[in-house]
């Protein structure tokens, strides 16, 4: 059998075409290498700060001196409450040293119903009592934030009186709240007692009628009365009567007239 010549050299090329072809192909692309990624690590937060109880700031400065605009007679001074604010007034008085001061402060703080108000107008009361010098806090101590605390305090130290025209300042600052209130003090209104123990008694003038001229009634017709109710009994001239409390209760004053005398009863 004889060998085709040709046949070694179809080998060749076929072989040589499969190489060819193998090298034509592309290569295969790499594959994609995974990146680890660490989980995120865990931040402790800082615990929140409690909120801080708010004081109030003290007030500044601790004298007078932007106060030099007011008058420094007692007497001027004392008008000027009627004019300018109390929280101006208040300060340079409460800064003086002047304890005339004390029963002008005192008429305001009557008719104060704000807790601050009471508290600031205790401190310059405290400043003026116990000579607080500037520079220096005024502490209220408990319970003397109050009015009628420091009006039984005045009661018990008459050596304390007010600037001149006292008077007649105070019957201006009732005017304010009820014209005819104002007109029973005026300048040298005669009085028994001391004018600052006259205190607003929270009504109007005639806000509280008052008994006037009552009928009376034998003690037989006044089956009304208990054994035990209480009377105020008043004798002049020869005249007696008696007025029981459950009827004056209401009316707190009773204008009569006993034993020829116009009298008037109040409690």
């Amino acid at each position: 059998m004889m060998r085709s010549p040709l046949l070694p050299a179809l080998i060749i090329i076929a072989l040589l075409a499969a190489t060819a072809c193998a090298a034509a192909q592309p290569s295969p692309l790499p594959l994609p290498t995974a990146t680890l990624v660490p989980p995120p690590t865990a931040t402790a937060l800082p615990s929140p700060t409690p909120p801080q109880p708010a004081y109030p700031q003290p007030p500044t400065p601790l004298n007078a001196d932007d106060l030099a605009f007011l008058p420094s007679n007692p007497t001027e001074l004392m008008l000027a409450t009627l004019d300018y604010p109390l929280s101006q007034v208040g300060r340079k008085m409460a800064y003086s040293g002047n304890t005339a001061y004390i029963p002008v402060l005192l008429e305001f703080m009557r008719f104060q119903t704000n807790d601050e108000a009471l508290v600031t107008l205790a401190s310059y009361l405290v400043r003026l009592r116990d000579n607080i010098g500037e520079g220096e806090f005024a502490i209220v101590p408990p319970g003397q934030a109050q009015w009628r605390w420091w009006q039984e305090w005045l009661g018990s130290h008459p050596e304390i009186t007010p600037p001149d025209g006292y008077d007649g300042w105070k019957g201006d600052l009732f005017s304010i709240i009820d014209p005819p209130m104002g007109a029973f003090i005026y300048p040298g209104v005669p009085a028994a007692i001391r004018l600052e123990e006259i205190v607003w008694g929270g009504v109007r003038r005639d806000g509280i009628p008052d008994l006037r001229f009552p009928p009376t009634l034998s003690p037989q017709e006044a089956t009304y009365l208990e054994p035990h109710d209480r009377v105020f009994g008043v004798s002049i001239n020869g005249e007696h009567r008696a007025y029981p409390l459950r009827v004056l209760n209401a009316h707190e004053m009773a204008n009569d007239i006993l034993g020829g005398q116009q009298i008037a009863l109040a409690y």
